[in-house]
């Protein structure tokens, strides 16, 4: 990731991207210990969104991408579902997740977000 001036970037490494299957989801946390979850669409495309549901702060990698679309994250607790693409809330897009940027360099997924100086 490019960083701007004023900000430092802060990336680690997820996982071998040929670990992460279309499909898939995994667990990791940023350097600063915030917990991510980082979902591979079935289209190939990485999201990457904190690991914590808005409405009670259950872990998000403990619930489901659901099998109708690959999009849709389900909350373990009790089913709030997330659009992985946007981070909003599918009951009130108006709640969003905080989204991550997540990347393959070196044949790696790296995570990682922008972080003032």
């Amino acid at each position: 990731m490019a960083a701007g001036a004023g900000t430092r970037v802060s990336e680690v490494v997820v996982c071998a991207a040929d670990q992460l299957a279309p499909g898939e989801m995994v667990p990791a946390r940023l350097e600063d210990r915030t917990p991510i979850v980082v979902v591979r669409t079935l289209d190939g495309e990485l999201h990457g969104l904190v690991d914590r549901c808005l409405h009670q702060g259950a872990r998000l990698s403990g619930g489901q991408l659901l099998a109708s679309t690959d999009a849709v994250l389900k909350c373990p607790w009790h089913g709030y579902e997330y659009d992985v693409r946007s981070g909003c809330a599918l009951l009130d897009r108006r709640q969003r997740l905080q989204r991550v940027g997540v990347r393959v360099r070196d044949g790696l997924i790296v995570a990682g977000h922008r972080s003032p100086l």
